[in-house]
């Protein structure tokens, strides 16, 4: 059966009481984001903190003895990989290696990196650390030693000691071709991002376009993503299936067919875009229970899901979104 996890709960609560909401809920895992701050273009000091997610999931570890616990994504462009990888070996050594997906990417929020001092490399650039990340991924889960040459990831004989047994998921993020041939290459789990064929990112403010890219991406649009990715392993030779895919839900809205196209009008206006059938998009589910079971069923044939990720979701709706939806299909 697919997967369902929270990405957070929109409650100002604490950890425990998200960590409540999401087992009562009955969703199977906790994700969490990794960015310094988020500032949407309002001033730095209004910006909204992230915080640490390996505190927070090593926290939510010791209080849930089965939640999957998963980041989407680590920024692995801040510093040496090997020290985010070296925290998901600790969180699988102490909660096992099957609760935990590794989620790296390679930072896109420019302001992060200029808080910082640090140059903002062009996506090339950006794509290959990652690509060496993700080969320093491979060689520390599975053997816990690693000697690579990269370029931009430099590691001399490695060792982390024994991998823990099963090891973390590696989970890769994003829509551009170069990283879908990366998560081909080397990927456990890929999250299916809008396809930068729809809108390029860019700017000073990424996160403002993101919403619409995501909006008025189609499901035909993943399913040419997956096409890559297979071609990719493939070619890498391991099996075209090896890859399993998820996609961050960012609506989940319970309406009548005479509310739907208000609703629709809501969240295009909130995405900037002009108002549009969202019936095709990845990342919302509108409608009655009858209709998201359809669409559900219609992606994971298509688009081969087996994680659904839900953004900032009301603990009821989550709750009723598992049972009558995903449970029932």
């Amino acid at each position: 059966m697919i997967k369902v996890h929270a990405m957070g709960v929109t409650a100002p609560t604490g950890l425990r009481e998200q960590v409540r909401s999401i087992e009562d809920a009955g969703l199977d895992g906790m994700f969490l984001a990794d960015h310094l701050f988020i500032s949407h273009g309002r001033s730095r000091r209004e910006a909204i903190g992230g915080g640490d997610p390996f505190v927070k999931l090593a926290l939510a570890g010791t209080m849930s003895d089965q939640l999957i616990l998963g980041t989407s994504v680590v920024n692995i462009g801040l510093a040496h990989p090997a020290l985010a990888l070296r925290s998901f070996i600790e969180l699988a050594t102490q909660f096992g290696g099957e609760r935990v997906l590794a989620g790296i990417g390679a930072g896109w929020n420019r302001e992060e990196f200029d808080a910082l001092g640090m140059e903002f490399p062009p996506l090339a650039r950006r794509m290959d650390r990652l690509e060496d990340a993700a080969l320093l991924a491979r060689a520390l889960f599975d053997d816990g030693f690693a000697e690579l040459g990269g370029e931009y990831v430099p590691v001399r004989e490695l060792s982390l000691g024994p991998p823990p047994s099963p090891p973390p998921r590696l989970l890769l993020g994003g829509g551009s071709d170069r990283l879908l041939e990366i998560a081909g290459r080397h990927a456990d789990v890929l999250d299916l991002n809008g396809s930068s064929r729809r809108l390029k990112l860019g700017g000073p403010h990424p996160a403002l376009r993101d919403l619409a890219r995501r909006f008025t991406t189609t499901v035909d649009d993943l399913e040419e993503s997956v096409r890559r990715v297979q071609e990719s392993a493939r070619a890498a030779g391991r099996h075209p299936n090896a890859v399993e895919f998820s996609v961050i839900v960012n609506a989940v809205r319970f309406c009548s067919e005479r509310e739907l196209e208000v609703v629709e009008a809501e969240l295009c206006k909130d995405a900037g875009i002009d108002r549009q059938s969202l019936a095709d998009c990845p990342y919302v589910f509108l409608g009655s229970a009858e209709r998201m079971r359809a669409q559900l069923a219609e992606r994971v044939e298509r688009i081969g899901l087996r994680h659904l990720i839900l953004a900032a979701g009301l603990p009821d709706v989550m709750a009723r979104f598992r049972q009558e939806v995903v449970a029932a299909s």
